[in-house]
């Protein structure tokens, strides 16, 4: 694992700020370090925030091609996510994997964490290739 494809970073990723630290077929794993500006009116991770490293994390784990090793394009198409426990001032992590799909749909789940590796959120998506 930890065979992070050379693919530009889109201009929502910069602004976030999130780190693409493990990519791999049917696995992709996020990092971001926490700033003031990924928080919410409380100082805890805004859940915008951890929703677009959940999603960016399950869209990456489905776009590798098993058979070539290319980088598909892929999209959320539904997410569905649980906000289990605040995170405040930490590099969050996330660990998405591939677990099924076909030609043109593929699902995938994702668990961020904090720094003290305590569960913060969840989620299961359903994505598309494009």
């Amino acid at each position: 694992m930890n065979n992070i494809p050379d693919v530009e970073s889109g201009e929502f990723q910069k602004l976030v700020g999130y780190k693409i630290t493990e990519w791999d077929i049917d696995h992709a794993a996020i990092s971001l370090e926490m700033a003031e500006h990924h928080s919410n009116r409380y100082g805890h991770a805004h859940g915008g925030v951890l929703m677009t490293i959940l999603d960016a994390a399950c869209t990456r784990a489905g776009a590798m091609c098993p058979d070539t090793g290319k980088i598909r394009k892929s999209a959320t198409v539904s997410m569905t996510t649980n906000f289990i426990h605040p995170a405040k001032n930490t590099r969050l992590r996330v660990i998405a994997r591939k677990t099924g799909g076909g030609r043109r749909i593929f699902f995938a789940t994702a668990d961020a964490y904090d720094s003290n590796n305590n569960l913060i959120a969840t989620c299961v998506a359903t994505c598309r290739y494009s």
